[in-house]
């Protein structure tokens, strides 16, 4: 809880600090924040527009007629004094990070342009060449989609994954965290206790909570391809209450605790962008999972000193496990949205003889920027988990519902609400969710879940 207190904290903080009257971008209503990058238009009728980044100036200016404005003007990033936009020359390149993506700066004369081109490396152009790239070329639109990436809501909540791309030479590091709380049971039509469990089975689950750490690293190869590299590590734990009968003595009841921990799946994808569009995107999400996690972990129970545990509390899946899906992603000034649906394959049978049944997952979720540097966010997560496929000789179906094969199968739809914070010069996202279960319909016998926490750190480069 340490670092949930921390993480509101800054929430907080950084909520209280906002101006109250920022000056906001008028083509995509940012924050005005970096001084070295803002430009401005003056229109014949004497309105005076402002910029974030020479970016949005001309984006705008390329869809109206030059003769609508009165003066462009851009800032110098070697002096920070406004220049005039069209006598003036523009350095592209990476190491000067402009507010929307577009890596481009500003100079009044070519030879500074030139002697910054030395010092970063990239092209310099004149305002004529730049507006010939921006309408000729996706430069400009491409990066535009990404104007949502330098607000909080640039990315999804903190529970969803591969919901983005990076523009080529693009990297991110993220530790994401997720934790799930499960207390009684159910079966198709009505909660269960104990005594209707121990009807048919000796060992009645009661609570159980699964928490996995993740870390993660994301590069791009190109505009239209970014890798993903997942690695978790597991920690399961299980209260149980186990019911012994002996011929004419009372019924004898034990309580009991299991745990496993240990590195999870592997998980690789790859995020292949197919549509890129002003304010809107689509990219296939495909992976493969790697299965590093332990399916033959055991532990102490009343039956035995080093028992196996049964499905639910194994660490991985045991069998390489194939994803595709799609996400489609959309944003206007002030809201951002995604939907994501992915499906999971199971290849084969793992070392013990069986495998977690395929799951299919449908995530919808919207965000709202309160500012550039904060967001609220919904999300609706729907999950159909297949039941297992053959079994796991080492463990008798009859002694706790959690090794009966049928009983995984279930389909599951989570609430959550969540707050992102942007820091560190757009480069630092902290996010937070928090979910319940609100359906939840079991085939046959299965843990109910109760809610659920998402926390993530995500470095952006």
């Amino acid at each position: 809880m340490k670092f949930l207190s921390k993480l509101t904290t800054t929430l907080i903080f950084s909520f209280l600090i906002l101006p109250a009257f920022a000056q906001t971008c008028a083509h995509c209503n940012m924050d005005i924040k970096d001084a070295k990058f803002k430009a401005q238009a003056t229109t014949t009728s004497g309105i005076v527009k402002y910029y974030d980044a020479i970016e949005c100036l001309v984006n705008e200016v390329k869809t109206k007629n030059i003769s609508d404005y009165k003066s462009l003007q851009v800032t110098d990033y070697t002096t920070g004094t406004l220049v005039d936009a069209i006598s003036s020359y523009y350095l592209i390149s990476k190491s000067l990070r402009s507010p929307m993506g577009a890596n481009l700066s500003g100079y009044g004369t070519e030879n500074a342009a030139k002697v910054m081109q030395k010092e970063k490396s990239g092209d310099v152009v004149n305002w004529s060449e730049l507006l010939i790239r921006f309408k000729d070329s996706r430069f400009g639109e491409m990066d535009h989609i990404h104007h949502h990436h330098n607000r909080a809501d640039m990315y999804g909540p903190a529970g969803i994954g591969g919901d983005h791309l990076h523009e080529k030479g693009g990297a991110m590091f993220s530790v994401k965290s997720m934790y799930m709380a499960m207390d009684g049971n159910s079966n198709a039509e009505k909660d269960l206790n104990n005594e209707e469990i121990f009807v048919n089975y000796m060992v009645a689950p009661e609570q159980m909570t699964m928490s996995m750490t993740m870390l993660g690293v994301m590069y791009a190869p190109s505009d239209r391809l970014t890798l993903m590299v997942m690695q978790g590590i597991t920690n399961n734990k299980m209260s149980m209450q186990m019911k012994m009968m002996h011929m004419g003595m009372p019924a004898m009841y034990t309580d009991f605790e299991t745990a496993s921990t240990g590195l999870s799946d592997l998980k690789l994808t790859a995020l292949i962008g197919l549509v890129s569009k002003h304010y809107s995107s689509l990219h296939i999400n495909s992976g493969l999972s790697v299965p590093l996690g332990s399916v033959t972990r055991t532990d102490e129970t009343p039956m035995a000193e080093n028992a196996k545990l049964p499905y639910a509390m194994q660490i991985g899946s045991g069998t390489w496990d194939a994803t595709i899906g799609a996400t489609y992603r959309g944003n206007t000034e002030k809201i951002s949205w995604g939907i994501q649906q992915l499906n999971t394959f199971r290849m084969g049978e793992n070392s013990q003889g069986y495998n977690f049944g395929n799951k299919n997952s449908l995530n919808m979720w919207g965000a709202l920027s309160i500012s550039s540097m904060l967001s609220t966010s919904i999300r609706v997560e729907g999950v159909n988990y297949g039941a297992i496929q053959g079994k796991d000789a080492a463990l008798n179906p009859m002694m706790a519902p959690t090794a009966m094969t049928k009983n995984y199968e279930r389909q599951v739809v989570r609430s959550l609400i969540g707050l992102n914070t942007l820091l560190l010069n757009n480069s630092l996202l902290i996010g937070a969710e928090f979910g319940l279960n609100v359906v939840q319909n079991n085939m046959a016998l299965f843990m109910n879940e109760k809610y659920v926490f998402n926390a993530s750190v995500r470095y952006i480069i």
